[in-house]
């Protein structure tokens, strides 16, 4: 059963739709101050009377934190105990954003961003564990995808509200606002998700093994998130050198992405359970590449350009998405801890995206970033064909207690 089945079919005691419009709401707070740093960090540098270079700085941080993901998940976590890194992410983002606000000054905001970068990927991988525990691998598609439309959402509706805050009531204003809501979650956590189940044997939990699969994916969603960064890294520098735009025009053209990476949501909302989430991913790969090697040519035009650079993120994110079941199957044992190895693939390809992006930019312009892009795509292909699809079989549930 989907909705509050447990193990054996004895019966849950929370349905799984209400526990996702639980994880749903949740994610999407922690979304949106992910999220609505990007846009508004030059208010929140001023308002710390620091640099924008310095702010960056906060970025990096928080980006280099969710390297920590998998200690966390081995030990607050003791591996696969869902609530309790839920809990565990969210006490964690309410004492980031805590900080953030009350200190105003340039440490604490670092600490706070530092807190950001460990307590979301938490949230994230209990979140999708938790729904993969409950769902077969068949249907779990659509599922994930709901869970994951809360990163564009935060773009799209949480990004404008925290612009609206800050405009009325100063920089501080949407730290405030994140971290009541997300106290507010973790207050009703315990009648939102069931407990974990109690560990067997001698109180271990079993061992993550990385098998070729494993590996291969892992380095496929490296290759995949690193064509998507090292292009979008400079995406900004190309409309302004190429076509001069003005700040509003690029958070039209921002605005534009969001709705691409809406648009993949959705699509793996509708199709990934259908196809498959391997042929899935591969169908998302073929337009990403084809979309990024025709971006070159393109970036002359900016309606040609922009065209073919909203088509590109629309299919990482529906390969991205679709990946996600699929990663959620390789080690069923210890879900947790590989989607946790995962966070850390995804945080060293955006640092170096981060360093190759501009690099390549000043060489020889946006055509060589999305040159680059549309080869690590094909790498990311041709990892994944590597790979075969699981079969299906029934979910790995937690036992209420």
């Amino acid at each position: 059963m989907i909705d509050g089945a447990g193990p054996a079919g004895l019966p849950g005691r929370r349905s799984l739709r209400a526990s996702l419009a639980y994880l749903i709401a949740a994610r999407l707070v922690l979304s949106t101050a992910h999220r609505f740093a990007y846009p508004f960090l030059p208010a929140i540098s001023r308002g710390l009377g620091i640099t924008l270079e310095q702010g960056g700085l906060l970025m990096s941080v928080r980006a280099v934190a969710g390297l920590a993901t998998p200690l966390v998940v081995a030990t607050a976590g003791r591996g696969e105990r869902r609530r309790r890194t839920v809990a565990v992410g969210l006490a964690l983002f309410v004492l980031g954003a805590a900080i953030t606000a009350a200190s105003g000054v340039y440490a604490g905001a670092i600490t706070g961003f530092a807190l950001f970068g460990l307590a979301k990927p938490l949230f994230d991988i209990s979140g999708q564990a938790f729904i993969a525990d409950r769902v077969p691998y068949r249907r779990r598609g659509r599922y994930i995808a709901l869970f994951e439309t809360t990163w564009a959402l935060a773009l799209l509706v949480g990004a404008p509200a925290a612009g609206w805050l800050i405009t009325r009531l100063g920089w501080r204003a949407p730290f405030w606002v994140v971290a009541g809501l997300a106290l507010a979650a973790l207050a009703a956590l315990p009648w939102m998700m069931d407990r974990d189940a109690p560990l067997t044997g001698r109180g271990k939990a079993p061992r993550l093994r990385l098998t070729r699969p494993a590996a291969l994916i892992l380095t496929a969603v490296f290759a995949l998130m690193f064509a998507a960064e090292v292009s979008f890294l400079v995406f900004g520098a190309w409309l302004e050198d190429r076509f001069g735009l003005s700040l509003v025009a690029l958070g039209g053209a921002a605005t534009a992405i969001a709705v691409a990476e809406l648009a993949g949501e959705g699509a793996s909302f509708a199709l990934t359970d259908r196809l498959g989430p391997r042929r899935s991913v591969l169908l998302g790969l073929a337009v990403c590449i084809a979309a990024f090697a025709a971006l070159g040519p393109a970036s002359g035009s900016l309606s040609a350009g922009l065209s073919v650079m909203v088509l590109a993120f629309f299919g990482f994110e529906f390969a991205v998405v679709s990946a996600l079941p699929l990663a959620t199957e390789v080690a069923p044992e210890a879900r947790a801890r590989f989607l946790a190895l995962l966070v850390v693939a995804l945080s060293a390809s955006r640092a170096l995206a981060g360093l190759a992006g501009p690099a390549l930019f000043a060489w020889g312009g946006f055509a060589a970033n999305s040159t680059a892009s549309a080869a690590a795509g094909a790498l990311a292909m041709a990892l994944l064909l590597g790979v075969r699809e699981p079969a299906d079989g029934p979910p790995q549930q937690t036992v209420p207690r």
